[in-house]
């Protein structure tokens, strides 16, 4: 990670007739978080936020981030011969467009994008004459001299009373729905469909409790899965059964493909990598290229599923309140900053029954730390904390049960009244969403705006979205569901949990956001309508509250789930952590 390394790629290029190359932060698999082995953005750039592409060209190299990633990314790239630019698209490619001379060429490794992704960079780069070749292999592997191994841990079964589901039922399930679209076969292109279609996991990526997959599912409900060879036992070839025939190397999948003569085979497009599309064609299969059904069925819990949530929300409440209530005297210490409050929250987690693992790096920031949406401590940023100030912790666990995501924000002692203003905004916000009654078939984009309408009444917003799904013991960020600005023409459905996160940032001073995780069922007496459920358990710092900016019915909800967070986590939390409690879910009188 250098400018020398920027450098040697650079004179890479001319070795393959390319002017240019793209390194996106992803693995083959698409996934949000990746195994040491994948992460050549950070490798080359320092870049180390979850979203993010660098263009290398030989007239010049960027670094794209959106909102989230802005500071953070001034800050981690330095003195590197790198553009600071926005990610997307069009900015994108109306930068290689300014940046490369037609009749240049700009080199990708195909199995880290997708035809979607790339689909209106191609378009644009054609339009300027520039074209977009795929790579036999990916440059940045040749210079990267001591790149990590591919992870290939024990893939394990997740049991009955976690899934609520066996998987030969979800497996008939949905080669059910293969068989009414006339295909042969539904491929497998992610570690996620996998876990939840065969009922496993596994630890081979940070954060998300998956063993490197992927496969294909028949019409008639059998199935062929690619896991490493020291990812397979005995138990689990008991537990996948006959029906599923088990290879340790990728390229059996598509001998199993062409040795079962299918003609038809449907991939979900955003999810499977250019190579294997091509791969696929190269054996004269028809695709369909429509969402994977997978992604939908574990997107709506079942009720055990959802039984389980709320058990793991109640522990996680539990440890996370214990680490507030030592946070106050824990910043009158010499040498305790943001990275030693992530030590400590993951402490209390760990005392829990079932934790496995942080479902994302926290983001612990102090002051203006805290306004870098996404920002990750390390030991180089790492504020030292006092008792004054904004501190924002948004951190979350992995149980064999459930998933969690939360976000408070607190004041370690006096607070400016303008801090107050912009907190209660936010409040206002996720309450109205936590409130909120809408008709069957509403998108999250269709109430998005009730999040921001307090903050616009300020002229304030965010730059981030306002929620997003959330698995069962899989990804804390899990689709085809979200509330935010973007179209996704994706219907909010019973059984799907969703974030609710409004927040706001002023830059150099602090950040704020208040996230639950929410639950969407049906509403009592509403027949056709949804209502939403508040999952997360922990209070909301009264002292950031300007209770004059609330109404009747807003300070009611906010007494009404504080009376819920203290009579269920009382009784779980540690004897000091008890009065605190006591005393952070105190009603607010209105004024």
């Amino acid at each position: 990670m250098s400018e020398a390394s920027i450098r040697a790629l650079q004179d890479l290029l001319g070795q393959h007739g390319l002017q240019g190359f793209l390194i996106p932060r992803c693995d083959e698999y698409q996934n949000e978080y990746v195994p040491a082995a994948d992460e050549r953005l950070a490798w080359l750039t320092g870049f180390t936020g979850s979203a993010g592409l660098a263009a290398i060209t030989t007239r010049g190299s960027a670094l794209f981030v959106d909102g989230r990633y802005t500071l953070q990314a001034e800050q981690q790239i330095a003195e590197q011969p790198l553009a600071l630019e926005n990610l997307s698209p069009p900015d994108i490619a109306n930068w290689l467009c300014d940046t490369l001379n037609e009749g240049d060429t700009l080199g990708f490794d195909p199995r880290l994008h997708t035809e979607p992704g790339l689909a209106p960079l191609k378009k644009r780069l054609q339009e300027c004459g520039i074209a977009l070749q795929p790579t036999e292999n990916n440059l940045v592997d040749s210079l990267w001299i001591d790149r990590p191994e591919t992870p290939a841990g024990a893939a394990r079964p997740h049991p009955m009373c976690f899934t609520g589901e066996d998987a030969t039922s979800k497996r008939q399930r949905i080669a059910q729905l293969i068989a009414a679209k006339n295909q042969d076969a539904l491929w497998l292109p992610n570690p996620e469909v996998c876990a939840w279609l065969f009922n496993i996991r596994g630890d081979d990526i940070p954060h998300l409790p998956v063993a490197l997959s992927m496969g294909a599912l028949y019409s008639d409900g059998s199935a062929t899965l690619y896991l490493a060879d020291n990812a397979i036992s005995d138990t689990l070839r008991q537990h996948l059964g006959a029906e599923v025939e088990l290879v340790t190397e990728k390229s059996d999948l598509f001998k199993a493909a062409e040795r079962r003569h299918l003609q038809q085979v449907w991939t979900d497009p955003s999810l499977t990598n250019c190579w294997t599309l091509q791969a696929l064609r190269n054996l004269e299969i028809k695709l369909l290229l429509e969402r994977d059904p997978i992604t939908s069925a574990k997107a709506c819990k079942n009720s055990v599923e959802l039984e389980g949530s709320r058990a793991a929300h109640i522990r996680d409440g539990a440890a996370l309140c214990e680490f507030l209530a030592e946070l106050p005297e824990a910043v009158k210490g010499t040498k305790f900053g943001e990275l030693e409050a992530v030590q400590l929250l993951r402490s209390k987690r760990e005392q829990r029954e079932g934790f496995t693992d942080d479902s994302f790096d926290s983001i612990s920031g102090y002051r203006g730390n805290g306004a870098i949406v996404h920002y990750r401590v390390t030991p180089e940023s790492s504020l030292s904390m006092a008792p004054e100030g904004i501190y924002l912790i948004d951190s979350g666990g992995q149980y064999p049960d459930g998933t969690t995501d939360v976000t408070r924000t607190v004041a370690l002692g006096p607070v400016p009244s303008q801090a107050r203003d912009h907190f209660t905004r936010v409040l206002k916000g996720h309450i109205a969403i936590a409130t909120l009654k809408f008709p069957v078939g509403t998108c999250g984009e269709q109430i998005d705006a009730l999040a921001r309408r307090a903050l616009w009444d300020a002229g304030l917003d965010y730059a981030h979205g306002t929620g997003h799904g959330v698995g069962s013991f899989l990804s804390v960020h899990e689709g085809p569901q979200r509330i935010g600005k973007a179209n996704t023409n994706v219907a909010l459905e019973a059984g799907m949990i969703v974030s609710n996160e409004p927040g706001f940032y002023l830059t150099g001073e602090y950040g704020i956001r208040i996230e639950n995780l929410i639950l969407a069922k049906q509403a009592e007496n509403y027949p056709g309508f949804l209502e939403f459920e508040t999952l997360t358990l922990a209070p909301i710092d009264r002292q950031l509250v300007e209770p004059l900016l609330l109404s009747d019915s807003e300070l009611g909800w906010l007494n009404d789930y504080h009376q819920k967070v203290r009579e269920t986590l009382l009784p779980l939390v540690n004897e000091p952590t008890r009065e605190w409690l006591q005393h952070a879910t105190l009603p607010i009188a209105a004024e």
